[in-house]
């Protein structure tokens, strides 16, 4: 019997210790997602882990119970890149892999009347566009954040804006109607021939490289 009740206490004592373990182990991850071109938050960005999932509030933040201790899970929003957390993390900043733009005319009425295809520029280059003619633009990749942008239209004035935004909604810009209209792109250069190439039409073919005279044997 005395062996017996041994046998007990040492169950009891390994459920005891599990159960501490366990409790020990067990921990919620807690944190907040949000934009990193505005700074606000990411409402309805997926934190996952395995099959679990758990979305973020209107402030962007989420809660994920009963974790392992030092669990990684992922999070995910359409319009950004994906990024990973652990149960330690309490930011996540997610970086927008595309810009959107929705360019309306102002004072142009309810529903605003869009300004047909649209482009994006950035110093003499053209990052976004030519649009839709519902007026929608898309810069891809994002160009960098807090960067110059120029927003033009043909009959339309030109607007600068910061780029911000833009990624899960489209950002809306109204552009007046005016005369400015898309400065013009620079010009590529010809690329030059390869070597080698046929002489154009027109140009005298080059001469033939002389024949070198044969030396005579010296006389035995």
């Amino acid at each position: 019997m005395r062996h017996r009740s041994y046998a007990y206490v040492l169950v009891a004592l390994v459920a005891v210790v599990t159960l501490i373990g366990g409790a020990f182990n067990d921990v919620a991850a807690r944190g907040r997602v949000t934009d990193e071109s505005t700074g606000q938050p990411v409402t309805g960005a997926q934190v996952i882990y395995g099959i679990r999932i758990a979305l973020t509030d209107a402030d962007g933040r989420y809660v994920l119970d009963h974790l392992p201790r030092g669990a990684k899970y992922s999070i995910q929003s359409r319009g950004y890149d994906p990024a990973t957390g652990d149960t330690s993390t309490t930011e996540v900043v997610l970086h927008p892999f595309a810009l959107t733009l929705q360019v309306n005319e102002p004072d142009s009425g309810d529903p605003p009347k869009p300004v047909a295809k649209p482009e994006i520029r950035q110093g003499a280059s053209r990052v976004g566009g030519p649009g839709t003619d519902t007026g929608s633009v898309v810069a891809a990749p994002y160009p960098q954040i807090g960067s110059q942008l120029l927003v033009c239209a043909a009959d339309h004035d030109t607007l600068t804006i910061e780029a911000r935004g833009g990624a899960a909604t489209p950002r809306v810009v109204l552009l007046p109607k005016g005369t400015q209209g898309c400065p013009a792109l620079p010009t590529p250069s010809p690329s030059p021939a390869p070597l080698g190439s046929p002489a154009p039409s027109g140009s005298p073919a080059p001469s033939a490289s002389p024949v070198p005279t044969p030396t005579p044997s010296p006389t035995p």
